[in-house]
């Protein structure tokens, strides 16, 4: 999986310091070019399921999360074009749409959060752009927009995090390989990637179910089973649009459990 390193020098934002500059919109997606996945909330698996692979990955600290797979290849973005426009006008995830903008925990301080902005990003500082803050200081009505986008993208990913936890706790996870032979030959491998087995589900009793329904989480693990046919799309872009061929294997045991660790969005 790719690093999700599209912050090249993230800055806090002032009222003082950042009084009169501006920001102008990412209008090109260039920054993730190189990324092959990137994470999503729960909130968005039911549109991303229309145009990409959902699986669930360990990151180095063993805490699953949720990620689509953008490319076959290391650093290879296949709906990013050479210009940097997002393929097709398809979904963008989320987590590309707040670019520049990130909130960071504030250390020390549970639950409070600034607001940064990546510097490197082109269009900070822009003659053209949204002003952050008005002449008195005061955050702007479209600052206010964009932190309010980031506090729903923060709370999402929390109540990610807690889907994540309870299908873990009801062993609803196990591993699976995809083995992909693309048109020309080539052969491309993912493995040590996440699925829900559905067998397992059958497994549940009525109250975990409707637990699982009532939350909203029952919708969002079938939008994942069902965007694992997006390999195909994937395939297809890879090639050109020749056919090729694809053999997922799922593995049938459970992924083991892994102690949940927070880590900064």
């Amino acid at each position: 999986m790719a690093d999700q390193g599209i912050y090249k020098n993230p800055i806090f934002l002032n009222s003082v310091t950042h009084k009169s500059v501006k920001i102008a919109p990412a209008t090109r997606y260039t920054f993730a070019k190189g990324l092959n996945s990137v994470v999503i909330v729960g909130q968005e698996f039911l549109e991303s399921a229309k145009h990409y692979p959902i699986v669930f990955t360990k990151t180095p600290g063993e805490e699953i999360i949720p990620v689509v797979i953008l490319g076959l290849r290391n650093n290879e973005n296949l709906f990013v074009d050479a210009e940097g426009r997002w393929r097709d006008e398809r979904y963008v995830p989320a987590f590309f749409r707040r670019y520049p903008f990130i909130l960071v925990a504030n250390a020390g301080q549970d639950g409070s959060y600034s607001v940064c902005v990546d510097s490197a990003f082109e269009g900070f500082g822009a003659e053209e752009g949204m002003p952050l803050f008005d002449e008195e200081g005061n955050t702007t009505d479209r600052f206010k927009k964009v932190i309010e986008f980031l506090k729903n993208y923060n709370g999402q990913y929390e109540i990610t995090r807690d889907m994540v936890r309870m299908l873990a706790k009801l062993e609803l996870f196990k591993d699976f390989t995809a083995n992909i032979t693309l048109p020309a030959g080539e052969k491309i491998g993912f493995a040590k990637l996440l699925m829900v087995d559905e067998t397992a589900m059958f497994n549940l009793d009525d109250e975990q179910i409707v637990d699982l329904f009532r939350k909203g989480y029952l919708a969002w693990i079938y939008a994942h089973l069902y965007s694992l046919s997006n390999f195909r799309v994937l395939m297809n872009l890879a090639g050109h649009g020749d056919a090729a061929k694809a053999e997922p294997a799922p593995e049938s045991k459970p992924a083991p459990k892994s102690k949940q660790t927070a880590k900064s969005k």
